[in-house]
């Protein structure tokens, strides 16, 4: 192995040292071990050059010595440097930080069972209030969920699906909206989006929505049947007409397709469009965005 070099070592025991000032012991730890060793497998740095350097590890392990998780293995403080041990006193600070490194983990992975546990019993709760018919208090626990945990993977979209199925779709509206804020792509909040302002009687909104849909994540065929739906309940044949044969270019054979086509097909022109009868497919276009 390539000796190190005093210019390598000098940096790995100022890392460790900022790291220490920083309060991350293992990393600072796993830095003077690396200086350490370094120094071990080094027989080039000689003269003066060495002794600076072993005054620099001596420094270290004075420092590393303070760190908590050295302190606590070591209450009679005889973790020192000694010129030649460099290599047992890398070993040594390896080990500290690796049960550091352990520790930390498994602290992380008791907060986020702890955060999973409160978010599983808030939503818990909050179904429990719908079901009472405790509407203010829902939304209350709903809001606290958001609030504390929106890093969980739904968490807006959910709690905006538990108060349209209730049947509040405009309350569950903000919900949706602000999941559509932290990611944009989740074409699963537009469609319950969607869905809650053609409850509401807003079919504007809902095309809005399916819309932005297209816009940001494509014509998915979710979207395409959903604006299709849309139009058929708003008696826009032609603009139905045209959103399911562009399911029907995106999925061949839809199940649903044929029925809706059924519907849709005696209709066609009747809302002073120009729609065309051939069934070849047609894409979309909403050049307004």
């Amino acid at each position: 192995m390539a000796a190190k070099g005093a210019k390598s070592i000098r940096e790995d025991a100022a890392r460790a040292l900022a790291l220490a000032r920083r309060g991350e012991s293992a990393r600072a730890l796993r830095s003077a071990a690396g200086a350490l060793r370094g120094a071990a497998g080094d027989r080039t740095v000689m003269g003066r050059e060495r002794i600076e350097l072993e005054y620099r590890l001596r420094e270290l392990v004075e420092a590393m010595a303070g760190v908590p998780e050295v302190a606590a293995l070591d209450a009679a403080g005889r973790v020192a440097y000694k010129k030649g041990l460099e290599g047992k006193l890398a070993v040594f600070f390896d080990s500290v930080a690796g049960k550091a490194e352990a520790a930390r983990e498994t602290a992380a992975q008791a907060a986020r069972q702890a955060a999973q546990d409160e978010a599983e019993s808030l939503m818990r709760q909050a179904v429990q209030a719908v079901s009472a018919g405790e509407y203010p208090a829902a939304r209350r626990l709903l809001n606290a969920l958001c609030e504390r945990h929106p890093e969980r993977p739904g968490v807006w979209r959910d709690a905006g699906g538990l108060l349209a199925k209730a049947g509040f779709p405009m309350d569950a509206l903000p919900f949706f909206d602000k999941a559509l804020e932290a990611d944009r792509r989740d074409g699963q909040a537009y469609i319950a989006a969607a869905d809650a302002c053609r409850e509401a009687g807003e079919p504007g909104k809902a095309e809005t929505y399916l819309k932005a849909a297209v816009k940001h994540i494509g014509g998915t065929p979710t979207a395409l049947l959903a604006m299709a739906r849309l139009f058929v309940a708003g008696r826009k044949w032609d603009k139905a007409h045209d959103a399911v044969q562009s399911l029907l270019s995106l999925e061949p054979g839809h199940p649903e397709a044929a029925g809706l086509l059924a519907e849709i097909m005696p209709r066609v022109g009747m809302d002073g469009g120009a729609a065309r009868r051939s069934g070849k497919p047609i894409v979309i276009d909403f050049p307004k965005f």
